[in-house]
Parts: C-alpha cells; structure tokens; sequence
C-alpha cells in the first residue's frame, strides 16, 4: 500500500479520549521509539517526536491536531473531530479525521472513523480515500480492528480492504508513572503487503508522552 495511513498508539487512542477528557482544553507532547500506525513502519525505523492538542466541547463533541516527525525534516500534521459518547457499558465514537504531509507530493489521507466498545473489548471500522497528489490514481479503503484490553494490557488485530490490503496483529501494555504515559508494543505484520518507510515486519515501540489539562 502506499506510504502513511498515519498515528501512532496514543495518539490513535486521542479519538475516544479527548471526549472523555474533564478539562475543556488539553495538550500532548511526547516520543517514539519508531512511529508505527496500523502495522506500518512510518519513520524507516527512526525515532519520531510528536505533540497534539485536543479540545472536547463538554457534550460528547471534540476537536483536535496531531503532528509527528518523519523522515528528512517531514511533518505529518492530522486535524480530526466527532462525537463520543456512553449508554451504560456501551462507548461509541463518530468521527473525521485528515491526514497531511509537509513533503511535496505526498498523497492526504481522509476518513470516516466509527468506533464502539463494550466492556474490555472495542472495534473500529474505517471508510478512508487516498487523495494522490502527482501521479497515480486516488485509492478508497476500509480498516477493522478488534481490541481486547485487560488492565492496561491490549491486544489488536487489524485488518485493511478495498485498494489496500494487509493485516496485522499488536499487543502492548501501558500505564502511567509520575504523570508520564507510557506503552511498549510489540507490532506484527501478518501480511507483507502492508509496505511502509522501515524495512521490518515487526518491532517493539517504546511510546512515552505527557498531558496537560489547561
């Protein structure tokens, strides 16, 4: 597939927790080991800084900007939105989200994001457009994924459709120490066609961050 269906771990999961965030206004900064998303290397196996901001309206609305460092001085930068909310053990998620690139010709990314979840399990599902800027032609594309979490313990499979193809499988654990956030995942590619900027198949990522309620 073509490079950079975009986010990494925490910042995939900013979707759902900036609805559910009590401060009105809250910003993000943080780093990775290497920038996965999806089961795709994104950074050719580099270390990746990020930082993001998320404003949640106070009635299940809520905006937000994501950015990250790439390859050669690139920057990612992503702009999303939706509507979350709770009916007893029941979570749902309706959402937008843009994908942007700083490098000339790259292709931007836009999706319609639905998610729900029920106790310790959560799915997603993904109906996305490729906007090629250059040569080729435009791309439409579905994700599933299913995750179960136990305690600060997940696991994840992915699975892509349409233009795209590929699954992958993710499971990682992460918690939060002196107001630091952090994860380590091991990501692996079941399917090869999942091609990205690094040369792996599988890692371990390291993600840590920090939260400010403003």
């Amino acid at each position: 597939m073509m490079k950079k269906l975009t986010k990494s771990l925490i910042a995939a999961g900013l979707l759902t927790a900036s609805a559910a965030a009590s401060a009105e206004l809250s910003v993000n900064v943080g780093a990775m080991s290497d920038y996965w998303f999806r089961g795709i290397d994104q950074t050719a196996n580099n270390a990746s800084l990020m930082a993001g901001a998320d404003y949640d309206f106070g009635n299940g609305f809520y905006v937000g900007t994501w950015g990250a460092q790439l390859d050669d001085a690139e920057i990612e930068y992503d702009l999303y939105g939706g509507y979350a909310g709770e009916i007893g053990d029941f979570t749902y998620d309706v959402g937008y989200a843009g994908y942007f690139y700083t490098v000339d010709d790259a292709s931007d990314y836009h999706e319609l994001i639905l998610g729900g979840g029920y106790k310790f399990l959560s799915a997603q599902f993904v109906l996305g457009r490729e906007n090629v800027d250059g040569a080729g032609d435009d791309a439409d594309y579905t994700f599933f994924s299913l995750t179960g979490e136990y305690e600060g313990a997940y696991l994840t499979y992915g699975v892509f459709g349409e233009d795209y193809e590929g699954d992958y499988v993710e499971a990682g654990y992460g918690t939060t120490i002196q107001g630091l956030d952090m994860s380590l995942a091991f990501i692996k590619q079941l399917d090869t066609e999942l091609d990205g900027d690094g040369e792996k198949d599988s890692e371990f990522v390291f993600t840590i961050s920090k939260t400010f309620d403003l």
